[in-house]
């Protein structure tokens, strides 16, 4: 085997999965908080682009924090088990409907710094993400 194509073989072998994977997240953000216990919220877009529809039903953070998935339950936000995003189609959390609620920082939120999250999903699949954080000011009231 010549050493091109021994170079594309292992090329090959270093793609990552996630350009196989069906669900993709689109920027996530988190709101800055000026203290530390201040909730905050993650905002971002779920794609799914399997032919089944999937869960979004766990977080994890390696920070000092816990989360929650929260939505709108008889028009007051409330803790949810799972959010959908169905077979073909995106799911988008953002203020005022579906979120991530973050509580118990630590410490506070400077903007630019980022919150790493892991999610998990009801087929197995695990997205690993940095919520890049904004200024509440700059949140997207829709």
């Amino acid at each position: 085997m010549n050493r091109l194509t021994q170079f594309f073989i292992f090329m090959l072998a270093l793609l990552p999965s996630a350009l196989w994977a069906q669900i993709s997240v689109q920027n996530p953000t988190i709101v800055a908080t000026s203290k530390p216990n201040q909730p905050s919220a993650i905002h971002l877009m779920l794609q799914n682009n399997g032919n089944e529809a999937v869960n979004l039903v766990m977080l994890q953070t390696p920070k000092d924090a816990r989360l929650e998935l929260h939505g709108t339950i008889n028009g007051k936000m409330a803790q949810i088990d799972a959010i959908n995003v169905p077979a073909h189609g995106q799911t988008a959390l953002r203020y005022g409907g579906l979120h991530i609620m973050v509580f118990d920082l630590k410490t506070p939120l400077s903007v630019g710094s980022t919150f790493p999250v892991s999610l998990f999903f009801d087929n197995g699949d695990v997205l690993n993400i940095e919520a890049v954080t904004i200024d509440a000011k700059d949140v997207k009231r829709h």
